[in-house]
């Protein structure tokens, strides 16, 4: 099974994996999952990291080499993806969850 994360459910697995559910938890160990994140989810945080927004523990550097680490594997992102949120339904109003999606 291929899963992508979220910027949050990447955060809570590198920094503190108690947070995810018990079935999340669990599977990016199971023999066959391959755990994604995408440059989208470092992006936000690197956006959310201006001065005057959210504080992070850790910088965006910091997160996307622990990703890595971790053995996650980094999704990249092409132009087509990003074409692609124009066709996706109006309640998706995160630009970053709708760059996820796409």
């Amino acid at each position: 099974m291929r899963l992508l994360l979220d910027t949050h459910v990447l955060l809570w697995a590198l920094d503190t994996p108690g947070r995810l559910p018990d079935g999340l938890r669990e599977r990016p160990e199971s023999p066959g999952s391959e755990v994604c994140c995408s440059a989208a989810s470092i992006w936000e945080i690197a956006i959310k990291t201006a001065p005057g927004k959210a504080n992070f523990r850790y910088s965006p550097e910091e997160i996307a080499r622990a990703a890595l680490d971790t053995g996650f594997v980094e999704v990249a992102i092409r132009a087509g993806h990003a074409a692609r949120v124009v066709s996706l339904p109006p309640h998706r109003g995160d630009p970053f969850v709708r760059l996820l999606v796409a």
